[in-house]
């Protein structure tokens, strides 16, 4: 009895790896997270970990939450590349991507990145001041900047856990649990 129990806790364990393993994630981006962009952008390419369903998409959303129109997403085994028709305006952006890896899984996530590209000057015609740029503009806290910035790293690093971790902590406490028990059957007799 305690030879099958130990075998069925076994084979549950390696199912719950396996199936964990198997799980598609980011691996790299183009801007990746965090980036400040210094020059025109007009494709965002996303490189998964393993191969993707033709419905796994994502979406760019900016610092106002509007999604940005797209040209063409193309999807090819473990990557996709989303074109824009025109270059991104400054600003900061966010990636909410959503996939289905070959395993059947659905998995999401996101990250953010800036666009800083130099504005050359324009004619002299054009730089006539309204009313509107000479108001005062409301001032940023640099200290909540920074908040929302760390928060959004640690929920990044969060999902860049590898999906081994959790299953291998289960394993361990199941096989514990068991060890324990089966000790304890030991004893009594």
């Amino acid at each position: 009895m305690v030879k099958k129990l130990f075998l069925f806790t076994f084979i549950l364990f390696l199912a719950f790896t396996n199936s964990a393993l198997a799980h598609t994630w980011l691996e790299s981006s183009t801007p990746q997270n965090g980036d400040i962009v210094n020059e025109e952008l007009k494709q965002i390419t996303l490189t998964f970990e393993g191969k993707l369903e033709q419905s796994s998409t994502f979406e760019l959303q900016n610092s106002t939450g509007e999604s940005i129109p797209v040209e063409n997403i193309s999807l090819s085994a473990n990557h996709i590349v989303r074109h824009f028709s025109n270059p991104l305006e400054n600003g900061e952006y966010l990636v909410n991507w959503k996939i289905i890896g070959a395993d059947g899984h659905p998995i999401e996530g996101e990250f953010s990145f800036s666009v800083d590209v130099p504005v050359t000057e324009a004619p002299a015609e054009e730089q006539v001041e309204t009313q509107e740029d000479t108001q005062p503009q409301p001032k940023v806290d640099e200290k909540e900047v920074d908040t929302v910035n760390e928060v959004n790293d640690e929920q990044i690093q969060q999902s860049k856990m590898p999906s081994y971790v959790v299953p291998t902590i289960i394993g361990v406490l199941i096989v514990i649990v068991v060890g324990s028990f089966l000790l304890i059957l030991k004893r009594k007799k």
